[in-house]
C-alpha cells in the first residue's frame, strides 16, 4: 500500500512541478523583446474580415463601425449569422457588411460558422482573412498590422487580445482582468521567445489563404480556436504572436452571463486538453515538431485558479505519502508551489500592476470561488454550446 501511495504522489508531484518548471520559464522569457521586432511585413492584396454572430444585434454595430473603418475598398467585411433569431443579419447589412446566413440546427458553434465562411470564400478567395468576435473592436492600425504580418511570414498571426473589466467594476472583475493577460500576454509572449509559436486565443487573428484553406475548422468544439491552434501548428503553419496589435473586449456586467462565458472557456479547454494534450505532446516529441510539443505542454497549464487546486490536490497526496515515511513527493510539490508563486509575482509585476492595483488584491478570494462556480450544472450544460454572453438572446440550447 505504502508503495503505491508513494508511486501516485511522487507522479502528481511530478507532473505540477513540470508544469511549475516551465510557467515559470513562459514568464521568465515574457521579459524579452528582440524576437517582436524581428517580424517581416507585406502589404497583403486582398482581406476578408469575418465575425461569426449568433445572436448578437444588440452589440455587433459598434464592431463593424470599428472594421470598417481600417479596410480598404478593396476589402470585405463579412458577417456569418449564425443560427440567429434576432436582427444580426439586418443590423450587418445596415453597416455595411455582407452577410452569410446560416441555420443548421443539428450543427451548431463557431467552428461551424467558420467553416461555412471559408467554403463561400473559395469562389473568390482573399489573400488574407481575419477572424473577429462580435464583441471585439481592433485598436487604431492593428488590422493592417496583423494582416501585413501575415502576409510577410506567411504564417497565422494572431493579435494581442485582452478583456477588459467595466467600468467601476468590482475589484474581483480586476483579478479576472489580470488572470487573463497572464495568459493572453504574458504567457503567449513567452511562448514565442522560446518557440516562436502561440495559441490562438480567442479573436483577432489573420490567416494566409494557402493555410486556412486546407483545414477543416467545422466542429462542435467550444473551444475552436485551440483546435484550430493544433492543427495549423501540425500541418506547418504555427501561429504567432502580434503583441503591438491590440484586440480589446468587455467582460460581461452581469453574473450570469459572466459565469456562462467562464465556463465556456474553463471547462471547453479543460475537456479538450484532456482529451488532446498528452497526444499532442507526444506527436511533437515523436515527430521532433518542437513547436507542438511546447504548445501542447503550454496547453496543459490550465488558468491560475484551476492550476493552484492541482497543486492543492498534490500537496494531500503529498502530504499522505510523507505519513508513510516519505518526503520525496512533499518536496517537489513544496517546489511547485514556490516556481508558481514567482511566476505569479513576476507577471503582476510587469505587466499587471496598471490592471489590478496592490489595493484589488484582496478580491482573489471572492474570484477563485466565482471561478469554481463554473463547473457546476448549469456552467457545465452552458460549455456544451455556442450562447452569445451579451447579445440579445441568452437562452441556452444545450446541444
Amino acid at each position: 500500500m505504502a508503495v503505491i501511495i508513494h508511486i501516485i504522489s511522487v507522479s502528481a508531484a511530478l507532473f505540477v512541478c513540470a508544469l511549475a518548471a516551465f510557467l515559470l520559464l513562459e514568464v521568465a522569457a515574457s521579459l524579452a523583446s528582440a524576437r517582436f521586432n524581428k517580424f517581416k511585413e507585406l502589404t497583403p492584396g486582398t482581406i476578408s474580415v469575418v465575425i461569426p454572430a449568433h445572436n448578437e444585434a444588440t452589440i455587433i454595430a459598434s464592431t463593424l463601425t470599428n472594421v470598417k473603418a481600417q479596410l480598404r475598398e478593396s476589402d470585405r467585411l463579412i458577417v456569418v449569422a449564425d443560427n440567429c433569431s434576432d436582427e444580426t443579419a439586418n443590423v450587418a447589412k445596415a453597416h455595411g457588411a455582407e452577410c452569410f446566413i446560416r441555420n443548421d440546427i443539428e450543427c451548431r458553434g463557431k467552428g461551424f460558422a467558420l467553416q461555412f465562411a471559408i467554403d463561400n470564400l473559395r469562389r473568390n478567395p482573399p489573400d488574407i482573412v481575419i477572424f473577429l468576435d462580435a464583441d471585439c473592436l481592433f485598436a487604431d492600425g492593428a488590422l493592417s498590422l496583423i494582416a501585413r504580418t501575415a502576409a510577410g511570414e506567411d504564417r497565422p498571426v494572431q493579435a494581442l487580445y485582452l478583456m477588459r473589466a467595466p467600468e467601476k467594476a468590482a475589484a474581483h472583475q480586476r483579478v479576472a482582468e489580470f488572470a487573463w493577460l497572464f495568459i493572453n500576454q504574458v504567457r503567449m509572449r513567452g511562448l514565442q521567445n522560446l518557440f516562436n509559436v502561440t495559441r490562438f486565443t480567442g479573436a483577432g487573428f489573420a490567416m494566409p489563404w494557402a493555410a486556412i484553406s486546407k483545414v477543416d475548422v467545422g466542429s462542435g468544439q467550444i473551444v475552436e480556436d485551440l483546435a484550430l491552434t493544433f492543427e495549423l501548428i501540425n500541418q506547418g503553419d504555427p501561429p504567432l504572436l502580434q503583441p503591438e496589435a491590440l484586440v480589446t473586449s468587455e467582460f460581461p456586467e452581469h453574473k450570469d452571463a459572466q459565469m456562462k462565458q467562464a465556463a465556456r472557456w474553463s471547462i471547453g479547454s479543460l475537456t479538450y486538453t484532456s482529451r488532446h494534450g498528452v497526444a499532442w505532446m507526444m506527436r511533437g516529441f515523436s515527430k521532433g515538431q518542437l513547436q507542438l510539443a511546447a504548445a501542447a505542454i503550454d496547453l496543459m497549464i490550465p488558468p491560475l485558479t484551476i492550476f493552484l487546486l492541482y497543486i492543492l490536490v498534490a500537496m494531500v497526496l503529498s502530504a499522505v505519502s510523507w505519513i508513510f515515511g516519505s518526503v520525496t513527493a512533499m518536496v517537489l510539490t513544496g517546489l511547485a508551489m514556490m516556481q508558481t508563486a514567482v511566476a505569479i509575482s513576476l507577471g503582476w509585476t510587469n505587466y499587471g500592476r496598471a490592471v489590478l492595483p496592490a489595493s484589488d488584491l484582496v478580491a482573489v478570494g471572492r474570484f477563485v470561488g466565482a471561478k469554481f462556480l463554473v463547473f457546476g450544472a448549469k456552467g457545465r450544460a452552458t460549455a456544451k454550446t455556442w450562447t452569445p454572453t451579451r447579445g440579445g438572446d441568452h437562452s441556452d440550447h444545450t446541444e
